[in-house]
């Protein structure tokens, strides 16, 4: 009897911390997403930011037991506080286009303008979103934002574009997992099998490659096919980013998170249809590659290594084919890394 009362006790302490967590979430939240679409703009020394567009991006399926990100990566980090007792409700960062043009030799000489955005859990009360710079250990704020009763009047509904969706892996409840969308740019209609081929191939490269692979149970994989608008690439990848011909970002973050928001999402894939191989990545906000180069499965590696656990390039090589470094797998602390923001979502 003492060890069922004991083994009784155990689970009601258990329960109790389980609605704790999520009672948290609902003591400050909706259940709904915010995607602040900003326009960022500013030189080598300077910026500012405009806000454009609230969306509602429809049901929240981000963190809802670790809403702080304790792990400060990226270029960029934003905090959302309450007004009336400056609480830190939610946190997280990014990397961004503009942080990466702004050490440039462009951006020395004049002034851009970069379409941008964040997501965030909808407050339940006055809260204020702070955006901060990373410049190495120092954190400069750079935006602020009151969320307040005259924000739902700014709120607009998201377009719901409705293209053809692939699942991958369906592991459970998006609120519990890992979700990656996978998004294909200048595919045509009648590409729909050279699609969904590569978006297999990425997630057999993916799903085979630890941690990744030992963890398959946490993620969540869905592929949509976005067709091109007018002959052009409907979210707007540019080859040769910042000069860099094989560096491949999209010019307009707002395209993305339009087709974006049609699958529960934490980390986003973009794949490019091209032979040649193309690739880049943002921390926390997505990565681009075309893969059915030679190097296909190392840009994916590459690149969702810098997507998801923000760290340079720490990673080993096993082997060498015609002078070239083919790289296998992670390095131990990335492998560490990726598990804890991983275990972010999922614990």
């Amino acid at each position: 009897m003492k060890r069922i009362a004991f083994l009784l006790i155990i689970i009601a302490v258990f329960i109790s911390c389980s609605r704790n967590e999520k009672n948290d979430f609902e003591k400050h939240f909706t259940d709904k997403t915010l995607r602040f679409n900003l326009i960022h703009t500013g030189d080598s020394a300077t910026e500012s930011f405009k806000l454009a567009q609230i969306y509602d991006d429809g049901l929240w399926y981000g963190r809802t037991k670790n809403l702080v990100n304790p792990y400060r990566l990226g270029s960029y980090y934003y905090e959302v506080r309450d007004i009336e007792t400056d609480e830190l409700l939610y946190s997280d960062g990014a990397s961004t286009l503009f942080g990466e043009w702004r050490l440039t030799k462009e951006a020395k000489n004049g002034t851009k303008s970069f379409n941008e955005s964040i997501r965030i859990p909808y407050p339940n009360k006055e809260a204020k979103i702070i955006m901060y710079r990373i410049d190495s250990l120092d954190f400069e704020p750079v935006w602020e934002y009151v969320v307040n009763r005259e924000t739902r009047s700014l709120i607009e509904p998201t377009k719901n574009h409705n293209n053809r969706m692939v699942r991958l892996l369906d592991s459970g409840n998006p609120k519990e997992k890992v979700d990656i969308i996978i998004l294909g740019d200048g595919y045509t209609l009648d590409e729909i099998k050279l699609f969904d081929a590569d978006a297999l191939h990425f997630y057999n490269c993916f799903i085979n490659t630890e941690p990744f692979k030992n963890r398959k149970s946490d993620f969540n994989v869905h592929a949509v096919q976005v067709p091109p608008i007018k002959e052009r690439n409907t979210l707007k990848v540019n080859n040769g980013t910042l000069g860099h011909d094989k560096y491949a970002l999209t010019n307009d973050e707002w395209a993305f998170r339009e087709y974006a928001t049609q699958s529960p999402y934490d980390y986003a894939v973009i794949l490019i249809n091209s032979d040649e191989s193309y690739g880049g990545s943002l921390y926390n906000l997505y990565i681009t590659a075309s893969i059915r180069s030679q190097s296909e499965d190392y840009v994916i590696k590459h690149e969702i290594g810098h997507h998801i656990a923000g760290i340079a390039d720490k990673y080993y090589s096993n082997e060498i084919e015609n002078d070239s470094i083919c790289y296998s797998s992670y390095s131990d602390d990335l492998i560490e890394m990726i598990n804890k923001v991983l275990d972010l979502h999922t614990k």
